[in-house]
């Protein structure tokens, strides 16, 4: 950590010098290696296998129309199955008469990656992902989808006819139908089904995790132009000048994992995202002020802990976000931000809902700033 400390000091030092050095030329940006990932990506199963396996499921055995007549018994003792192949992929459907009741069918592969956005449900010892979809308010319907590799999965859906639109009804009906695959294929409630480590699978993004590590320890040098220099080095830092201010002001449940260029701070049920940042890369927290294209609104001027910040929203009110200048100049290249950004709640579907920034979370986010200032970056007086 000495060493480190030492390399750093020695980049402050030589922006320094560079500043005095020159009087017409500005300094150029300070240059840090990328920082990637480094934790190992656990390995999914043998893809072959996995899809000789689903070639041959007869996904109609799946429909279990026992557990299916108990909820719904006049739908059960009129429906029969229709097994069918959509775009390369089985499936199988329940109907009655020329009404879909429900689905089981083989995901495509290209789906995976929005599998977190269900809730993790257990489906009597097999891990499930469950979706609510609601409109105006009211359940329209349900989707449970029960992976059997990190890009394969089998879900159960129901039809737009069904006359249940809830998930009970769905729950009961996959977890029958889940009990009849391979039990090599399903994974037990705890498993490891996708290559996101750790929190990275509270991470709202499309990505497969390959660029997300759970944060780890990292130390918080001890002035401004180090931490900067740090933090544009090493996101682990940004998470540590940050971790204990979110907890506080957002809660124990919020934790930080690093990206390239920036540490997030996620939590279990998706309903809001940060990101924070301390860093001499990237731009002045002036020019998000100044905004001379109007990408944003709200553009007001703060004191976080004696130094000069602003604040913004995006224009649909989506995004809250902080920018502060630990130097001093709101002019100067790098900056300490916070970024609000409320999600789409785990495993709800809800297209009618306003998902803003409270005001409750952009105090929070003041509040988090100021002590960020006061704790790290003091300002001489």
């Amino acid at each position: 950590m000495k060493s480190r400390r030492v390399i750093l000091g020695a980049v402050v030092l030589g922006l320094l010098a560079a500043c005095t050095d020159s009087v017409d030329m500005p300094p150029s940006p300070p240059q840090f290696p990328k920082w990637q990932p480094k934790q190992p990506r656990p390995a999914d199963r043998d893809g072959q296998a996995v899809g000789a396996a689903l070639a041959a499921t007869d996904f109609c055995v799946l429909i279990d129309r026992v557990t299916y007549a108990l909820r719904q018994p006049l739908d059960a003792a009129l429906a029969t199955t229709r097994p069918e192949v959509k775009h390369g992929r089985k499936r199988c459907a329940l109907v009655r008469g020329d009404m879909d009741l429900l689905y089981v069918k083989d995901v495509d592969p290209a789906h995976a990656a929005l599998r977190n956005d269900g809730t993790v449900v257990d489906l009597g010892g097999v891990k499930a992902y469950q979706v609510e979809s609601r409109r105006e308010g009211a359940v329209s319907g349900c989707a449970i989808t029960v992976p059997v590799s990190f890009q394969h999965a089998v879900q159960f859906e129901l039809g737009i006819q069904s006359r249940s639109k809830d998930c009970g009804t769905l729950r009961d009906f996959a977890a029958a139908g889940a009990a009849k695959l391979p039990r090599e294929l399903v994974y037990p409630p705890d498993g490891q089904d996708s290559a996101r480590v750790g929190a990275c699978a509270d991470w709202v993004s499309n990505s497969a995790g390959e660029n997300c590590d759970p944060a780890v320890e990292a130390e918080v040098p001890a002035t401004s132009e180090l931490i900067l220099a740090a933090g544009a080095a090493d996101p682990n830092v940004e998470c540590a000048v940050f971790h204990d201010a979110v907890k506080m002001a957002f809660g124990p449940d919020f934790a930080p994992i690093a990206t390239p260029g920036s540490c997030h701070f996620v939590e279990p049920r998706h309903r809001l995202q940060i990101e924070a940042g301390a860093t001499a890369n990237g731009g002045a927290p002036g020019e998000w002020l100044a905004d001379p294209n109007g990408t944003y609104k709200d553009h007001r001027q703060f004191s976080f802990g004696g130094s000069p910040g602003v604040t913004f929203r995006s224009k649909d009110d989506r995004e809250f976000s902080v920018y502060v200048a630990p130097l001093g100049n709101l002019d100067s290249r790098g900056h300490v931000r916070l970024r609000l950004s409320p999600q789409r709640e785990r495993g709800v579907e809800d297209w009618d809902r306003s998902k803003v920034v409270s005001e409750v979370d952009v105090a929070k986010a003041h509040a988090v700033m100021d002590f960020v200032l006061a704790t790290h970056f003091r300002v001489a007086g």
